[in-house]
């Protein structure tokens, strides 16, 4: 318990505010100020130990001493949403503030370095306001708030060896923090009453559930030339089983139904299922003298056998009528998703544009892992590609960042939905965001 504690406290901190889907960096593999200006693509560097955690554990290896390295992240989300009624649904423009950092040093003169570091590892919220569609027999909740957060933090450790000048390998441990947030009109998927028989039972939904799993890394970087150096890296899939409550109010489905005289207020004890994917990245960097830095990425990202569906159990229901009605105090539903797995493309190079100071810039782009079908505000990880710049200033031991980032605005629209009821059937999403990254290292 004090551990699961500790862990709780941490992602708080870490998670300040909900941060809204950025760009598809989402699910982060890269996170300092640093890396992002270059459109996150991923430089081994003398005070790098955030990214070598998140992207390439061998990158520890490039450390030039005992280093501590932290970010800040502010982000800014815009959005509209249409369907049937809705002409102007918004996104909460002010998405949120995000701290992390880790530590690195090398172990003596030997070859060993070692990292720990708290970062974020998947970042996808959203936070609407619009009009509650009409379901089943008609059944509508009005102008609600729809909010939905699928949110994890990685506690990591990790050490890179040097096999020779030329090769470096390492690896990592993390300990994933994961939150799930759903405060929104809920429309049941798969169960075989509420989906089947009645449809789609729709309910005002409040769930919070929390949970940990572990997940781990491995990673390469070799010099086959001057000036180039390659990287790849593999990091495992997490499977978090989070637990907490639902509560909700299903007054106006029931009074669709002609069951108004049945007590609406419920309240469960909930448990949601989640797997994060694994992931592979490779990079190559290419320095053709002192004031020159060009970087290539490219990545895989599995969500073909993680994102598939979102199972949710409730137990212990509270409702006397419902569990009448069902036979039953729980209830088993599952989400479908059907995500397809994601490549993505990033380049990005750095100037030196005199002793102390360099400017970055990069472009990203990915494609949208999200299919139609299964689309809807809320899960709306559909940005594809962003454009980023950043400056540095080195003084001394001590290194600043400041990188911005354009997410720029993607547009979905879903024709036939495939989640029930049909109240995403012929409506579009667009979303973007801007991003403020700040970040500094200290070499001691």
């Amino acid at each position: 318990m004090k551990t699961r504690f500790l862990l709780s406290a941490g992602f708080v901190l870490l998670m300040l505010f909900a941060v809204n889907t950025r760009a598809q960096d989402f699910y982060q593999t890269t996170t300092s100020a640093q890396s992002l200006a270059r459109g996150g693509v991923y430089v081994p560097s003398s005070s790098g130990v955030m990214d070598a955690l998140s992207a390439n554990p061998a990158g520890l290896t490039a450390l030039g001493g005992r280093t501590l390295d932290m970010s800040v992240s502010t982000v800014f989300a815009r959005g509209s949403f249409t369907n049937s009624v809705n002409q102007d649904g918004s996104i909460k423009s002010f998405a949120g503030i995000l701290p992390y950092g880790a530590f690195g040093m090398p172990i003596g003169q030997s070859a060993v370095t070692i990292g720990l570091g708290v970062m974020p590892e998947l970042l996808m919220s959203a936070d609407w306001n619009y009009v509650d569609a009409p379901g089943v027999a008609g059944a509508t909740y009005g102008l609600q708030r729809h909010k939905s957060a699928i949110l994890a933090a990685r506690s990591a450790a990790g050490v890179g060896v040097r096999l020779g000048e030329n090769l470096s390998v390492g690896g990592s441990f993390g300990v994933v923090y994961n939150s799930n947030t759903l405060q929104a009109p809920y429309i049941f998927q798969s169960h075989p009453f509420l989906a089947g028989t009645v449809g789609g039972f729709k309910t005002l939904l409040d769930l919070q559930t929390d949970g940990i799993g572990w997940n781990a890394s491995v990673g390469a970087m070799m010099r086959p030339a001057d000036g180039v150096q390659l990287g790849l890296s593999w990091k495992s899939r997490t499977v978090i089983e989070s637990n907490g409550t639902a509560t909700g109010n299903a007054a106006q489905q029931l009074a669709a139904l002609g069951l108004g005289a049945a007590q609406p207020d419920f309240e469960y004890s909930a448990m949601v299922r989640n797997v994060l994917p694994q992931s592979v990245l490779a990079n190559v960097v290419w320095q053709p003298n002192p004031v020159w830095v060009l970087g290539f990425q490219t990545g895989w990202v599995n969500w073909n056998d993680a994102f598939v569906a979102l199972p949710v159990t409730l137990t212990n229901g509270s409702n006397a009528d419902i569990n009448g009605v069902l036979g039953t105090d729980s209830i088993s539903d599952t989400v479908p998703l059907n995500w397809r797995d994601q490549f993505s493309f990033r380049a990005g190079v750095e100037r030196l544009l005199g002793e102390n100071v360099s400017w970055s810039g990069g472009f990203a782009h990915a494609n949208n892992p999200v299919p139609n079908a299964t689309l809807n505000p809320m899960t709306a990880a559909i940005m594809s590609d962003q454009i980023s710049t950043g400056l540095a200033y080195t003084t001394g031991p001590y290194r600043f960042d400041f990188a911005y980032s354009l997410g720029l605005t993607a547009e979905a629209n879903v024709q036939a939905s495939s989640l029930l009821s049909g109240e995403y059937s012929n409506s579009q999403t667009r979303v973007g965001t801007q991003a403020l990254t700040f970040g500094t290292s200290i070499r001691f």
